[in-house]
């Protein structure tokens, strides 16, 4: 299930028009991961439901809790910053935005100006099974004229991207070289291999 803020009347740390997986609901309140990060109690009244999709949720009584989060002990292990717990979150988020947006969906949360570097890398490697030639021309020429990318978001970009060929991306590579953009082994190689195998 996702949700998308509607209000934002208490000036809590969401945005309007922003997609939100729901982690767990319980009546009227949903808990979500906000922009500060945490995992947070919201009321429902400030989002509208963006996609009801509630096949991966445990029912209980009044409450919808994502499968991967339905352990007894799962909210007090994430607030005394438990490993396990904090990557069940993330997991969940992930598979949330994969079970309910299709791809021309996620091109444009991928190209908004909403998201954060780290929301946006979840949705580049969500998209890894959706995406069609079309979107990963339209992501190329994208980035191309991006000239701000998050140094994070490059390798995934380059993960992404470096399984087709076309125009676009070898012009996005090339321009990721002569720039000098590219500051890590891993992006090197990829790009390096991309040039050799290009024909």
């Amino acid at each position: 299930m996702i949700v998308k803020v509607i209000s934002n009347k208490e000036n809590r740390d969401i945005t309007l028009n922003k997609l939100y997986p729901v982690l767990i609901k319980k009546e009227d309140e949903i808990r979500i991961v906000d922009d500060f990060g945490g995992l947070s109690i919201y009321e429902l009244a400030d989002f509208q439901i963006y996609k009801e999709n509630i096949s991966s949720y445990i029912k209980d009584m009044n409450s919808l809790v994502y499968e991967l989060v339905d352990y007894p002990t799962f909210l007090e292990n994430y607030y005394n910053d438990d490993k396990k717990a904090r990557n069940d979150v993330e997991k969940s988020r992930s598979n949330i935005f994969e079970e309910d947006l299709n791809e021309d969906e996620l091109i444009e949360l991928i190209t908004s100006e909403v998201y954060s570097s780290d929301e946006k890398i979840i949705f580049i490697e969500v998209i890894e099974n959706k995406i069609n030639d079309k979107s990963v021309k339209v992501l190329a020429k994208y980035f191309q004229n991006n000239h701000n990318i998050e140094p994070e978001m490059l390798l995934p970009i380059c993960k992404l991207l470096s399984k087709y060929q076309n125009q676009e991306v070898y012009d996005l590579f090339l321009s990721f070289i002569s720039d000098d953009t590219i500051n890590n082994d891993a992006m090197q190689n990829i790009i390096i291999e991309y040039f050799n195998n290009y024909n």
